[in-house]
């Protein structure tokens, strides 16, 4: 009889990945480098399950909705994998509601959405969220445009620009274009997509009629009204005080566009004070970002030289969204990092450093007779600070040079019976190729 068991290939599922050590040391040193000026502006951090109740994540975008993972878990509870940091934060804040405001919280963690897997896009990927709950200044917005500055400017990236519009301003588009104001979220998610498919799909996409069951009051404006939004996200200068004069004029009917334009001003001021550069940030009335529950600010940040990577740091003001939960309207505001494309762009740019791994010391292993001198010096450099790690097998050194080398280990320490004998430890250096002979004492200095 045959005992055997079929293999099991080791497949990933479409649109998932592995990260191994090499890359994942290098994606540790982005976030580490992102987390530093969180706290540095006194975020704090929060983490949340990655299973919600469906009730929680739910959204009124039935083809966005298509997307969450949803399944029956045990007892048939109707769970959802989040598909976004911003509706749990949300929760957290309406289920907690003794915690201090405003809140600053940050996170990072994987969320999922079942797209169709395709070069750059993942059904699961990373976000590292920032936001500021419990307060409607501006001041707190512009806070978040310095944060998306200060984070590139960390990671030696300043060849970005920061984009910014207001969801106010682009809700008055109905009455100002003249088309019904229910339609102003589907025409937003069509600006939305300017930046992929170009201003003729936008104008067809404006102009089409219905054609599923999810679409029955798909933008079908006229071409008067195309022509209105179009011109008007079109708008462009690049002294800022004459757009938002410009803004002032165009929104001078409209009681919700001129709050918008006066937020916008406001922001100016506040960045300008800051001394975030001039030529690193714009207001840009193309931006509208997709999602419903943005109800001010927005803003998105692309590199200069690589703007085909789309948005890597983006977000904006959600101050409906914990109201979903109370009843209240609770203002927020925050921004989140595309930590995948992010990372992906770095890796382009040349911008990460080449980290093979975090341990500095390997100390080698050639009988079982000093164990427990190795692994008393192994206590010792650890004590130290010093990542060190102790080689298992007692194999040849030619064999653990190898082994540190392909790992990228730079130091090797030999403590065999010659060394024991004599209290003395031989280092080698194996990038400059190198050996010496120290005491314990001198052991620190000699690999510093």
């Amino acid at each position: 009889m045959n005992t055997t068991k079929e293999r099991v290939k080791p497949e990933l599922l479409g649109g998932f990945r592995d990260f191994l050590p090499q890359e994942m040391a290098a994606r540790q040193w982005m976030l580490d480098t992102i987390q530093q000026v969180y706290e540095r502006f006194g975020y704090v951090p929060l983490a949340t399950p990655a299973l919600e109740r469906s009730s929680v994540l739910g959204t009124d975008d039935p083809d966005f909705d298509m997307q969450i993972y949803r399944f029956k878990a045990r007892g048939e509870q109707d769970v959802s994998l989040r598909f976004d940091l911003t509706v749990p934060l949300a929760r957290v804040v309406a289920a907690y509601p003794d915690l201090p405001k405003p809140f600053k919280r940050y996170q990072v963690g994987p969320v999922w959405r079942a797209e169709k897997p395709q070069a750059g896009r993942y059904c699961e990927f990373y976000q590292f969220d920032a936001d500021v709950v419990g307060t409607a200044s501006m001041l707190a917005d512009a806070e978040i445009i310095i944060l998306i500055w200060s984070v590139m400017k960390a990671l030696g990236v300043e060849d970005i620009l920061i984009h910014i519009n207001n969801r106010k301003v682009l809700n008055a588009l109905p009455e100002l274009a003249g088309f019904p104001s229910e339609k102003i979220n589907l025409v937003l998610r069509a600006l939305d997509s300017l930046d992929k498919t170009g201003e003729k799909a936008v104008r067809e996409r404006l102009a089409r009629q219905p054609d599923n069951q999810y679409d029955e009051s798909a933008p079908a404006l006229d071409q008067n009204a195309i022509d209105w939004v179009m011109n008007f996200i079109n708008l462009r200068e690049t002294d800022k005080d004459k757009l938002l004069q410009i803004l002032s004029e165009r929104m001078a009917s409209s009681a919700i566009g001129m709050e918008g334009v006066k937020e916008l001003f406001e922001i100016k001021q506040y960045v300008d004070a800051y001394g975030v550069p001039t030529d690193r940030w714009t207001i840009d009335l193309s931006v509208a970002r997709g999602l419903d529950y943005y109800t001010g600010p927005v803003f998105e940040t692309v590199f200069l030289s690589k703007p085909e990577f789309g948005s890597i740091m983006s977000g904006g003001r959600f101050d409906d969204m914990v109201m979903r939960f109370t009843g209240q309207k609770v203002p927020a505001v925050g921004a989140s990092v595309g930590v995948d494309r992010l990372f992906t762009a770095l890796q382009e740019l040349g911008r990460l450093p080449t980290i093979a791994t975090s341990t500095k010391v390997l100390i080698a292993n050639f009988n079982d007779t000093l164990a427990g001198k190795r692994l008393e010096l192994a206590a010792f450099l650890r004590s130290n600070s010093i990542n060190t790690e102790l080689y298992f097998n007692t194999s040849k050194l030619q064999e653990q040079i190898a082994y540190a080398l392909k790992r990228g280990i730079p130091y090797l320490v030999i403590l065999g019976e010659r060394e024991a004998a004599t209290n003395v430890v031989a280092v080698k250096d194996l990038t400059k190729r190198t050996q010496t002979m120290v005491t314990p004492d001198q052991l620190l200095q000699s690999i510093s």
